[in-house]
């Protein structure tokens, strides 16, 4: 079952921080046109223009916290998030009370699957942060990144808080039902006692179809869902994978990515949009595209070991081995068990006639086979 990606999961509260914006601290004494036009573009929503703005006053005055706070929201709404975090953490630095930083740098970190440094902040502002709604996605967050690092009963902790607090509410019950692993959950009865003929009821049954291996069920669900709401975050990847992996149409990935494509306008941060269309791509013989679609999810996501994989992979297909083995071998540090990480490197460092590289690579891919009984 696929989970919800980070960028997505804080993507959420999109629309509660661009409410948040109207009261943006504002720098006090005489503020420059450039801040004012700044602020208001932030209030408005035009965050490309607030960035521009809040930048060029910036650059002739550093030493306006508020105002690099307030660069920082726009930022992070328009899921830049690694300049977020960078103008977040020198806001905090010129004083370290500003409240927006103080909440948007955790947030930023989480996006960027940063978690261990997330989670401190995101404990901290989840429980008494005042505006509900943004406490929701702080707390979605702070759920997903105790997750990913292996603290499991910290994060039921979070979701029984989110679920009290927010009894109806389909995200959270979706995330709730994500986490509990099956349909007989209470969390997932709950949702479809909430909404039995909800988009998120249908992506639910579609999920759970698909973990039982029943593709075909999975994606007539994952269809009904996204006839019942188009802008449902993460349906149209669950559909666009179950035909990716099960469909015998020699058609299916040309609709696998008219989905993609519609879920990358949706979440246009999740790495995991761009993976499965760099791998349709690449399946199909279309390396340019595939090399891009990759290189765009190791920009959202560094440590994605799946798209150093696809990359290396489509980057071998076109001679280009050198960057081939520059690409992959981060991906060994990273994760130094995956015996497919290790077989390609092989591969790579045999093509370039590197034979003692390529002999350690044949071992420690033989070492991480299991043993036959």
């Amino acid at each position: 079952m696929r989970l919800m990606a980070g960028p997505r999961l804080v993507a959420l509260g999109v629309l509660f921080v661009a409410a948040s914006a109207s009261s943006a601290q504002k720098p006090s004494g005489a503020v420059p046109s450039e801040v004012q036009k700044g602020v208001q573009a932030l209030e408005q929503g035009r965050f490309s223009e607030a960035e521009e703005y809040l930048s060029k006053a910036l650059a002739a005055k550093p030493n306006l916290p508020e105002v690099r706070a307030n660069l920082g929201l726009a930022y992070y709404v328009d899921h830049k998030y690694s300049d977020a975090v960078v103008a977040f953490r020198e806001a905090l630095r010129q004083q370290p009370s500003l409240s927006t930083a103080q909440t948007f740098l955790p947030l930023s970190l989480a996006a960027l699957d940063e978690c261990n440094e997330a989670i401190p902040g995101l404990r901290r502002e989840f429980p008494n942060y005042p505006d509900v709604k943004l406490r929701r996605v702080i707390g979605l967050s702070l759920e997903r990144c105790l997750s990913e690092t292996g603290q499991p009963a910290d994060a039921s902790d979070i979701l029984q808080k989110l679920v009290a607090q927010y009894s109806d509410d389909l995200d959270v019950l979706y995330e709730a039902g994500q986490f509990y692993g099956k349909l007989s959950s209470e969390m997932y009865l709950r949702l479809m006692k909430v909404a039995p003929d909800s988009a998120r009821g249908y992506q639910v049954m579609g999920q759970v179809a698909a973990s039982d291996g029943n593709w075909q069920r999975a994606v007539e669900a994952f269809r009904q869902a996204i006839r019942k709401d188009p802008t449902l975050p993460g349906v149209h990847l669950n559909l666009a994978v179950q035909l990716l992996l099960h469909s015998p149409d020699p058609e299916a990935w040309k609709e696998a990515l008219e989905n993609l494509n519609a879920e990358q306008k949706l979440s246009p941060a999740d790495s995991d949009v761009y993976f499965e269309m760099g791998e349709a791509y690449r399946k199909h013989g279309q390396t340019q595209e595939a090399m891009a679609s990759f290189r765009e999810a190791l920009r959202l996501r560094p440590g994605m070991v799946e798209a150093r994989l696809g990359l290396a992979k489509a980057l071998r297909e076109q001679g280009m081995k050198e960057e081939a083995v520059n690409v992959l071998e981060p991906a060994r540090k990273t994760d130094p068990d995956n015996a497919a990480v290790h077989f390609l490197l092989a591969q790579l460092y045999h093509d370039l006639g590197r034979a003692s590289e390529a002999e350690a690579e044949v071992a420690a891919f033989q070492r991480l086979q299991p043993s036959s009984p």
